[in-house]
């Protein structure tokens, strides 16, 4: 009899175990977990009980990772990857999606970024790789290669967006993720636009970064993408302030002034013909499409609107874009003036 009482309360006491562990929702709140090669035990459960769970409930995920660790060993800590733990998830779920490396691909977002360190730096603070190895895989001999550029040019190749990866994605198979990103943008339709202007994809990615520089009004870009293409056409040098702010490598200048304009580099299209020798930025997809799609016009000059709106005069001639730059000059000193 006592033998048959010992079996039952066995018995029941495997019954509510399993219940516990493989029917009752432990996770209340959704609830990301990260593991690294430096997390420890201790590291995940403290993330997975941001999922609301109790004490009682994260024991639950204890005796579930024992149950199915019991034969062939492991750890969840062993799991690198990033996981979405749902609310409702029980502690089997739990256990299992971590051990299987069942991960949920992370959204990684970059804007226009001016140079391949901070660029690196921001994807190793969203992503488990890091920035150091990033930059090398990005400057490596055979993935420059693939990409058919240089590292004056490599940062073309990087189109900010944002992109689902896993977070534990490995830098080259990261830089190679964002060269097919490219390759599908640029398709046959793109290219035979660009081919019709006269230019390459790489070519576009320079004068759009240009123009991107130029202006923070997107309806611009395109027209000023243009003009500068325009002063190509005709031999004429590209005088682009922006590329004397990036051979001078210091972003926060206001104005360029002609002692500026003395920078011995090739970036300095002041002293320099053509285009220099790669993009000053990232450069949108919009602003590369602006240009591709935009309607031919004959402007060689930009002066910024006395209205200071932002956007700018454009004109044909020199003498017509003194004009607009005098009307500017004198709307800035009466500003000047009303501000003493």
């Amino acid at each position: 009899m006592a033998i048959v009482f010992l079996l039952v309360v066995v018995g029941v006491t495997v019954g509510v175990e399993f219940y516990y562990v493989m029917k009752r929702p432990v996770v209340h709140d959704d609830v990301w977990v990260y593991i690294s090669p430096n997390s420890t035990q201790e590291d995940v459960y403290s993330q997975i009980q941001l999922g609301d769970l109790s004490l009682d409930e994260l024991g639950y995920v204890h005796s579930a990772e024992r149950l199915y660790t019991w034969r062939q060993g492991g750890s969840l800590s062993e799991s690198h990857g990033a996981y979405f733990l749902e609310s409702g998830f029980t502690a089997a779920r739990v256990v299992t999606t971590i051990l299987r490396r069942q991960q949920t691909p992370v959204r990684v977002t970059f804007n226009e970024t001016r140079q391949l360190s901070d660029f690196a730096g921001k994807i190793g603070r969203a992503l488990m790789c890091d920035s150091d190895a990033l930059s090398e895989a990005i400057l490596s001999p055979d993935f420059l290669e693939e990409c058919e550029t240089d590292t004056a040019n490599v940062i073309g190749i990087f189109l900010p967006d944002t992109y689902e990866v896993y977070w534990n994605i490995s830098p080259e198979s990261f830089v190679r993720r964002m060269l097919s990103e490219y390759n599908k943008f640029w398709n046959e339709a793109r290219q035979k636009k660009a081919e019709q202007l006269g230019i390459t994809p790489r070519e576009a990615t320079i004068l759009c970064s240009i123009a991107e520089e130029e202006t923070q009004n997107r309806h611009e870009r395109g027209v000023v993408a243009r003009l500068y293409l325009n002063r190509l056409k005709i031999g004429m040098p590209l005088q682009a302030d922006p590329t004397v702010k990036f051979a001078l490598g210091d972003f926060s200048l206001t104005r360029i002034l002609n002692h500026h304009l003395e920078v011995d580099s090739p970036y300095n299209t002041y002293k320099v013909a053509g285009l220099p020798p790669g993009p000053i930025r990232m450069v949108d997809k919009a602003t590369i499409d602006a240009l591709l799609n935009s309607d031919p016009h004959k402007f060689l000059y930009m002066c910024a609107k006395e209205d200071f709106s932002g956007t700018h005069n454009f004109a044909t001639s020199l003498s017509e874009h003194l004009r607009n730059a005098q009307r500017y000059h004198a709307a800035l000193n009466k500003l000047m003036k009303d501000k003493n």
